[in-house]
């Protein structure tokens, strides 16, 4: 049938229909979005700029944080535009090729991000049980070579996604019942799925996500044993704050994303609306977290955000008085 032949994908046409059910609510989902695309643009393009213009931050430390802000920007400029007007509009038709082209972009960034955090928790918990090794241990060739395996990692793991994806049928117009095209919609668009392509989503949860929490879990476990040893309690307090919301953090991230997945694999149970809302969160709420608890909440960086700040009312309040006097 020349409708589903995958050779014509091109000519296929995907209908992204945003909120299936109460569409009263989509506009006032525009607005929270827009205000997550605005709070997460600016807080992870200071981060990157304040990273990149103070040479007493150029350490594995902040080279993690400004390699998590790129990966959240990109993941943002990506997603959140095209987000946006699909909320104002209700639905948008947009290419099968553009479609999975998306879906690969942002399940790429995303599985970068998950990584990313394991890289970072190493990072800390050999700052904290091994400070004495640090230096020799977390180097500028293992900076390089831990990122180079963030993007290989995660780019091996979701191609097969995309592949599977590209091999199913699809009618002249299928259509995703999501905000933005990810596996798991775009499959159930398709006029046929194999058991290969329903299953390989939760095969990227047992290869991908659960290794990855596991030694999360151990770094911080590890982590957390030695801030109990501190002598000092005003120490102690201080770590276990940055932990805790490190750990908020991290179990955001993966709990809605493995929401994500169950979910989708139960649909029939739950109203159509609450996978989409699910998936819409997973992929916007962290890239706006992360900035602001790892990055503006540190000392160093929040210091010199502070530093720029009087640096520019200062210059403000200087030119104001040229003008009046």
């Amino acid at each position: 049938m020349a409708s589903t032949n995958n050779s014509e994908s091109q000519d296929t046409d995907v209908l992204l229909i945003a909120f299936p059910g109460p569409e009263d609510m989509q506009h006032m989902l525009f607005v929270l979005f827009f205000v997550l695309f605005m709070v997460a643009s600016f807080s992870n393009v200071t981060v990157l700029l304040i990273i990149a213009t103070v040479k007493s931050l150029h350490e594995p430390m902040y080279c993690f944080m400004a390699f998590l802000s790129v990966v959240d920007l990109l993941l943002v400029l990506i997603l959140l535009p095209e987000m946006l007007v699909l909320l104002w509009s209700g639905q948008q038709f947009i290419q099968l090729d553009v479609c999975l082209s998306q879906m690969f972009l942002i399940s790429v960034l995303a599985g970068m991000e998950s990584t990313m955090l394991v890289l970072m928790a190493f990072d800390r918990y050999t700052a904290v049980c091994n400070p004495l090794r640090y230096s020799t241990i977390v180097t500028k060739t293992f900076i390089f070579k831990g990122c180079l395996v963030v993007i290989v990692r995660s780019v091996c793991i979701v191609m097969p996604l995309l592949v599977l994806a590209k091999l199913l049928p699809y009618c002249n117009t299928s259509i995703v019942n999501n905000v933005y095209c990810d596996y798991i919609s775009v499959i159930n668009a398709a006029c046929a799925q194999t058991i290969i392509s329903r299953l390989y989503p939760l095969l990227t949860l047992i290869i991908g996500i659960i290794p990855d929490i596991f030694l999360i879990g151990l770094s911080y476990y590890m982590i957390v044993k030695a801030i109990i040893n501190l002598k000092s309690t005003e120490a102690r307090q201080k770590a276990f704050s940055t932990c805790s919301s490190h750990i908020f953090l991290i179990l955001t991230f993966y709990l809605s994303f493995t929401m994500t997945i169950l979910t989708s694999l139960y649909e029939n149970k739950v109203p159509a609306y609450v996978p989409v809302l699910i998936s819409a969160l997973y992929i916007t709420v962290p890239p706006t977290l992360n900035p602001l608890i790892y990055g503006i909440k540190t000392k160093d960086i929040r210091q010199e955000i502070i530093r720029h700040v009087r640096k520019c009312g200062k210059i403000s309040q200087g030119d104001m008085q040229r003008v009046l006097f």
